[in-house]
């Protein structure tokens, strides 16, 4: 029992150790189960928490895992899971809610966190038998609280892939040297299936590190048999992960998924001593644009490393062979083509050099390759890394104007540690330390600055992304819940809904209603592509895509039949429904069903940068009418701002302020377009308007400048006040008025409605029934996706892109049925080759595999 008990407590230590160390740093920012703070920074708050309640939505059958009406139009969900929630831990949260999900990822994260530990302990200990198992705690420690994993936490569903990391190499052990290949082929399967983006960047680092293992092969045949190994089951591994994999890589292939192009022979930011200077303890320059690797594992394992080279036992070819991928790491670092080759030619939005793990991971390969030696080492031995070290950490500080992230304390303690580990090591091969000693005091500085390092990475984290509050999380949560379930109760036809004033771009994801707002890296770049021409904001890479600041136009083609509103709501055919506490939801009796019958055969228009006109010209196109829907009103606006050409520079005070009057030309909406805003105060964005005495704000964080002044009728006189809170100084260009006029809407709206639609959704399948006098299109206002497929009462039809970004079907006149279903692109193919794959590992783990 005593010897069961010594066995596993030192693995359980190696779970718990790095859980707690993480657990207390996160106390001591007063984060913790219900704290009035949440772990989720960044991306936590607006991508992972949220797309945490949707998966736990489709645990409790309330939706597809293939496919999600509430983001974007819709969304391959399926896509979505093998980036955002590839985990053995994502079942876990079937048991949160809305709620309580913040608590979920902290707990989650925390667990994630002691599993690496865990998963590296037990996998270092069986690599390096010869090291002693306190070493391997204490680097596993290291390894699970390394700086790239905790100064990215909130992107939690990169800590996964450490946990496997371990594992894989394991088995990768296993089947060179005992010819054992079943650990390494279903780990590394696991890894493309749980993240395709970093089983592809960890097969990169797997092609540089095999000679490694190589290299310890005596004999020429027998080199050529390990890597047929290597190669036949690395490449069954890719197979058997095709039912993820394919389907993935098909779905950013087929929606305009495009890959960056080279400007720059060298990284941005990069400089000569950025190795170092990422390696003082607790230093973080940012995770934002202009970063620099993140590559710190501590300073012992960094020790170890390049002791390894002094070692007179270690063959000259072996120090070759680990130089090589450690020096291609660092010339990725500073070459922008290599950095882009790690990351899949697509360079990130932020959270830069997203293979710089590799590094880490590589020299505590190494570390633990120099303990095996641990007994031969001298005390001349240590001269070179504390010399090294101690250089290249004072040169990088003579040219500390380079790196002002370095602060004092971090100089102080990276100085200090080195200092102290010296004595150790020294002190312990001048026999001035037993080993027993020696051991006591390298855990308990080891631990010290594991800690001071997560301490200060988290701490830095808060000041650039912030934590934010339960409130914050739970703002408005309860009263749109309940509206979003009053609805669902009010329909049983398809309809959509959109905050006026977001939170998220995922707000309908988190409270399940389907919409069009969507910030997710899987996306239909190309159906967001369309929906910017139209209005709704998605430029550049189309990460965001915006509901806010946009027209009765697209309300109604886009099927928006209720609004949230955090006030009162002007907007022609809107007319309050009902209220919850400071929210109110408003019903547009003009929103048009998913599928809109055109009047002719739909043949597609051409898009220009104009909003406006492609608003315009695509209504006609669907009604077979020319009507004219935006016209130019007149204005007056007093001198409280200076002119420049067409340039508008507004001063009053601590808060900016134009003040304009007119007379509504024609009864209809009217907006206001400001272009190109900037604010003096990059953190105040909003815009408020008191509009006949009329308070509404704004939002412009990725929404186009356009403004709803609300409905009036001909002659109406309109005085606004346009107030730029917290900016003493704004400029911009000079505004547009625009009316959308009343009976132009009305004609188009009532075309369209005389051929009515019944939609109805459920799972991962669309029923529309329609009747019409004749042949025409059917616009089903559904991204375009080769995975989905329709039947007209039974019988297949083809499903055609509609403007390069919706779907269209050629439909009979008459009354008839269509029926279409989803099913990721390349799904079925996909689980063909994964069969394949298992098929074939088997057959050749029997039959081919030798010795």
């Amino acid at each position: 029992m005593t010897k069961l008990i010594k066995k596993i407590s030192i693995p359980i230590l190696s779970f718990f150790l790095p859980l707690t160390i993480m657990c207390c740093v996160l106390l001591a920012y007063d984060i913790y189960p219900a704290s009035d703070k949440t772990i989720l920074a960044s991306d936590g708050f607006h991508q992972y928490v949220i797309f945490a309640q949707a998966i736990r939505d489709i645990f409790h059958g309330k939706s597809s895992i293939f496919y999600t009406f509430t983001s974007g139009l819709g969304l391959n969900f399926y896509a979505l899971i093998s980036y955002y929630l590839g985990s053995f831990l994502t079942p876990l949260y079937y048991f949160f809610d809305v709620n309580s999900m913040p608590d979920a990822i902290y707990f989650v994260t925390l667990l994630k966190i002691g599993f690496i530990g865990l998963s590296s302990f037990i996998c270092f200990s069986k690599l390096y038998k010869r090291v002693d198992k306190w070493f391997v705690l204490i680097l596993s420690c290291f390894y699970a609280l390394m700086s790239f994993s905790i100064s990215q936490l909130e992107i939690n569903m990169w800590l996964d892939v450490f946990i496997l990391f371990p594992i894989i190499l394991l088995g990768l052990n296993r089947l060179v040297n005992q010819c054992k290949v079943t650990l390494y082929y279903i780990t590394l399967t696991l890894l493309f299936i749980e993240n395709y983006y970093f089983g592809y960047m960890f097969a990169i680092f797997l092609v540089f590190y095999f000679p490694v293992i190589l290299a310890k092969i005596k004999g020429f045949k027998t080199e050529i048999k390990v890597l047929f190994r290597f190669v036949i089951i690395s490449v069954l591994s890719g197979l058997s992960s095709s039912i993820m994999l394919l389907p993935t890589i098909l779905d950013l292939q087929t929606h305009g998924e495009k890959l960056t192009k080279l400007t720059s022979w060298f990284t941005e930011s990069s400089w000569y001593f950025d190795i170092f200077a990422k390696n003082f303890v607790g230093v973080y320059d940012t995770t934002k644009f202009g970063s620099i690797p993140t590559i710190y594992i501590g300073l012992p394992v960094f020790i170890l490393s390049l002791l390894y080279f002094t070692l007179s036992k270690v063959r000259l070819r072996d120090k070759l062979i680990f130089i090589i991928p450690i020096l291609f790491l660092i010339v990725s670092f500073y070459l922008e083509p290599l950095d882009l080759f790690w990351q899949g030619m697509h360079a990130p939005n932020m959270f830069l050099h997203r293979y710089s793990w590799a590094f880490s991971l590589l020299i505590l390969l190494l570390a633990f390759e120099t303990l095996g030696h641990l007994e031969t080492i001298t005390a001349k031995n240590f001269l070179f890394p504390f010399l090294f070290l101690g250089f290249g950490f004072s040169l990088t500080l003579v040219f500390h104007q380079e790196y002002d992230f370095i602060e004092n304390i971090n100089v102080i303690l990276t100085f200090s540690f080195l200092i102290a580990y010296a004595l150790i090591f020294i002190c312990y091969k001048l026999k001035y330390l037993t080993k027993g000693l020696m051991f006591s005091f390298f855990i308990v500085f080891s631990l010290f600055e594991v800690f001071l390092n997560t301490y200060y990475q988290v701490g830095k984290l808060e000041n650039e992304w912030v934590f934010p509050s339960r409130d914050g999380y739970e703002k408005y949560l309860q009263p749109i819940e309940h509206l979003v379930t009053q609805t669902e109760n009010d329909n049983s036809d398809f309809y959509r809904m959109e905050r006026v004033i977001g939170q998220t771009g995922n707000d309908s994801m988190k409270f399940g209603y389907n919409g069009i707002s969507q910030f997710s890296s899987i996306r239909n770049r190309n159906s967001s592509h369309l929906l910017d021409r139209l209005g709704y904001k998605s430029t550049g890479t189309n990460l965001n895509l915006r509901y806010q600041n946009n027209t009765l136009l697209m309300d109604s083609l886009f099927g928006i039949k209720y609004n949230f509103s955090q006030g009162d709501l002007n907007k022609y055919g809107f007319s309050l429904e009902s209220n919850d506490g400071a929210i109110n939801l408003y019903q547009n009796k003009n929103a048009l069903a998913l599928g809109i019958l055109s009047q002719n055969i739909y043949k597609d228009i051409d898009i220009t940068v104009n909003t406006l006109d492609n608003q315009t010209a695509i209504l006609n196109q669907l009604t077979g009418l020319k009507e004219r829907f935006f016209y130019r009103n007149d204005y007056e606006i007093d001198r409280s701002f200076t002119e420049l050409g067409n340039r508008l520079t507004v001063k009053s005070g601590e808060t900016s302020e134009l003040h304009l009057n007119m007379i509504a030309s024609r009864s209809g909406q009217v907006y206001i377009s400001m272009p190109d805003i900037k604010f003096t105060n990059e953190q105040s964005k909003t815009v408020e308007m008191i509009i006949n005495q009329k308070k509404y704000t704004f939002t412009t964080d990725d929404a186009y400048s356009f403004f709803d002044m609300g409905y009036f009728e001909a002659g109406e006189q309109i005085d606004a006040t346009i107030i730029f809170p917290n900016n003493k100084q704004v400029s911009l260009n000079k505004p547009n008025i625009y009316i959308l006029d009343k009976e132009s809407f009305e004609r188009s709206i009532s075309v369209v409605k005389a051929n009515s639609v019944k939609a109805v959704t459920s799972s991962n399948q669309v029923n529309l029934t329609y009747q019409s006098q004749k042949d025409t299109s059917l616009i089903v206002t559904l991204p375009f996706d080769k995975g989905w497929s329709a039947k007209i009462d039974g019988k297949p039809v083809n499903i055609n892109s509609f403007q390069n970004g919706l779907m269209k079907l050629s439909v009979p006149k008459g009354k008839h049925t269509v029926t279409m279903s989803f099913l990721p692109y390349g799904f079925k193919i996909g689980a063909l080759f994964s069969l394949l794959g298992i098929v074939l590992f088997i057959f050749v783990r029997k039959y081919v595999i030798i010795k």
